[in-house]
């Protein structure tokens, strides 16, 4: 899940979230990208979270929920993801929600669930999938 816009404040999302994310900066920002890459300034602002490295899970169903916990805990009666609106709406950031799933060959690809989707919406976070299985090894 990462959320972008000029004025975003990766410490206002952190703090609503209660969740440090994976990787973030302001607009402006130098920030490495990876741990052979130089710096780079930012030409927007990020704040992005992963569930790669804190989910064990290989099924996409655990990561969907972990993210919909994230944004709309059980038990607040709606108060963070109201509070992550207020923000995005107030600085005019975009959230999106990316989904990697990749199988075996012949593996049938992973369907979305509707709670997830409408979790989505309630953000007004744009939802995109990257769904792949593997090549077919070469035949001799």
């Amino acid at each position: 899940m990462r959320s972008v816009g000029d004025a975003l404040d990766p410490d206002e999302i952190s703090e609503a979230l209660e969740q440090k994310p994976k990787r973030a900066y302001r607009k402006g920002e130098t920030y490495l990208p990876g741990p052979r890459s130089p710096e780079l300034i930012g030409k927007i602002g990020l704040w992005y979270f992963s569930t790669d490295r804190v989910i064990p899970s290989k099924d996409l169903g655990d990561h969907l929920d972990t993210l919909i916990r994230l944004t709309a805990p059980f038990a607040d009666d709606g108060k963070r993801l109201q509070t992550l609106r207020e923000i995005m709406e107030r600085e005019n950031l975009q959230a999106h929600v990316t989904c990697f799933w990749r199988g075996s060959p012949g593996a049938k690809e992973p369907s979305i669930p509707s709670v997830a989707t409408e979790a989505f919406a309630r953000l007004g976070a744009g939802f995109e999938t990257d769904f792949d299985t593997e090549d077919e090894p070469p035949h001799c």
